[in-house]
């Protein structure tokens, strides 16, 4: 059990687009002609992507242990 406890890292993403919102919508810049909320979502899917990888490897090497 002790060799998951970096399995809460998977929470991360949902922080990021639920509890971080209401300080992002009201940001006036727009990067790339874009607003920013939707630029904030796209980040949010690279990091999902990347804590996601991060949990990959690290099952694999507590597996491995």
């Amino acid at each position: 059990m002790s060799r998951r406890r970096h399995r809460w890292l998977l929470l991360l993403p949902f922080v990021w687009q639920i509890a971080l919102v209401p300080f992002v919508n009201d940001v006036a810049w727009r990067p790339l002609g874009l607003p920013f909320p939707m630029v904030w979502q796209m980040a949010g899917v690279l990091f999902a992507s990347a804590i996601i990888a991060i949990v990959h490897r690290l099952d694999k090497r507590a597996e491995a242990q």
